[in-house]
Formats: structure tokens, C-alpha cells, sequence
């Protein structure tokens, strides 16, 4: 106990800064390990009518515009990710939570993103998950004994995301840790300059403590 009695104020306020830029470091270098990387691709869903109607070039527009929140659903669906999982050689349930469909505005192209631990393994994945929803897609849309009503054709392939520069987590937590360590000391400046009375770097010895006492009395 006198060891920590010894211990000054503003020593208390730097070894505390340096704990909090400890465990900072090591929050953002396993969020950054650990983040996901996301490959995605477009696809342009277009209607296929019948070439001797005159509207029906218009009609299938319509059939298809009315649908492309049903098309998105469909992406994370059994229909897709069960197909592409067995490609894969991987679980689809897990596979559908890594799935993001949206229309892109006021569209037929819909984008479709996959995530993976590597660029490699997004992008291999984003290939499987586009290919499965074309089929899915064709195959709901076609008619018996007929043709499919809608057309489905990639216009972006999935790119492959840019690997992260990720420094090494021991460089992390020192640097987190100095960083906090010089962010309590120049809190404590700030006290000392903002309340001499009360906060002081020194600790002060009996006999001035003596003389304080006897100069208030």
C-alpha cells in the first residue's frame, strides 16, 4: 500500500491513458483482421414478350419493374443459396446471411454483394451466387412447355475487392499504448495549468507541507 501511496496523481492519469490506448489497439486491429471483404456484381433483368403483340414489349417492362423487390428477395433464398453452397462446398444458411440484393434506383439491374474472409473467396463466391440467380430466376419465370418471360444478363462481372494493409497487431497495441500514455500526460498539463491549487506534478514534502499549514493559520 505505501508503494501506491507514492504514486503520484498525474502517474495514476498516464498509466491509465496507456491501458485505454492498449485495449484501442487491440479493438481496431481485430476489427480490421477480422472485417469482411465484399465482391459484387449487376445483373439486367429484362422481359421477354411476344413479338407478334404490339404492347407487349411494354407489358413485359412492367412485369419486370413490378417485380424486382420479389428478384431481390429471391437472391438470399433457398432457390439460390442452396445451389451455390453445394458449389461452394459450404453451408447455405450461412451463405444467405453473406447475400446483399438491391435495385439499383429506378431500375431492372439489380446488384448483388457477397462477403468473404479474402478478396479471392468474396469473388469466388459472388461468381457462384450469380450464376445460381440466373437459374433460379429463369427457371421461376419460365412456363410450362414455354420460354422464360424474363431475361437475365450480367453487365458487371464480380470484381475482386482490394486487399487491406493491415499492421501487425503488436505495433498496434504499442502504438495504442503511447498514445495513450501522451494523452493522460497532456491531460494532466492541462489540470495543472487550469487548477494549480488543487492538481500539482510534484508531491510536496513535510516541511513545506508544515509551512503551508502555519502561513494559513
Amino acid at each position: 500500500m505505501k508503494v501506491f501511496r507514492k504514486i503520484l496523481w498525474w502517474q495514476w492519469l498516464v498509466a491509465a491513458g496507456a491501458v485505454v490506448g492498449l485495449v484501442a489497439g487491440f479493438f481496431v486491429g481485430n476489427r480490421a483482421a477480422n472485417s469482411p471483404y465484399t465482391s459484387s456484381a449487376e445483373v439486367l433483368m429484362t422481359g421477354q414478350g411476344d413479338p407478334t403483340q404490339v404492347d407487349s414489349a411494354y407489358s413485359s417492362n412492367q412485369y419486370v419493374n413490378q417485380r424486382m423487390s420479389t428478384y431481390a428477395q429471391i437472391a438470399s433464398s433457398a432457390q439460390v443459396t442452396g445451389p451455390a453452397a453445394r458449389a461452394l462446398g459450404t453451408d447455405s444458411t450461412t451463405l444467405a446471411t453473406e447475400i446483399t440484393a438491391a435495385v439499383e434506383g429506378d431500375t431492372t439491374v439489380l446488384s448483388l454483394a457477397v462477403t468473404g474472409p479474402t478478396p479471392e473467396t468474396a469473388q469466388h463466391k459472388a461468381f457462384a451466387v450469380t450464376r445460381s440467380f440466373i437459374d433460379a430466376a429463369t427457371r421461376l419465370e419460365t412456363n410450362p412447355g414455354g420460354s422464360s418471360r424474363v431475361v437475365v444478363n450480367v453487365i458487371t462481372d464480380p470484381v475482386l475487392p482490394p486487399a487491406r494493409s493491415v499492421p501487425p497487431m503488436w505495433l498496434l497495441l504499442i502504438g495504442g499504448a503511447i498514445g495513450g500514455a501522451v494523452l493522460g500526460g497532456l491531460t494532466a498539463l492541462l489540470l495543472t495549468w487550469l487548477y494549480p491549487q488543487r492538481y500539482v506534478l510534484k508531491r510536496q514534502s513535510d516541511e513545506e507541507s508544515m509551512e503551508l499549514v502555519a502561513q494559513a493559520s
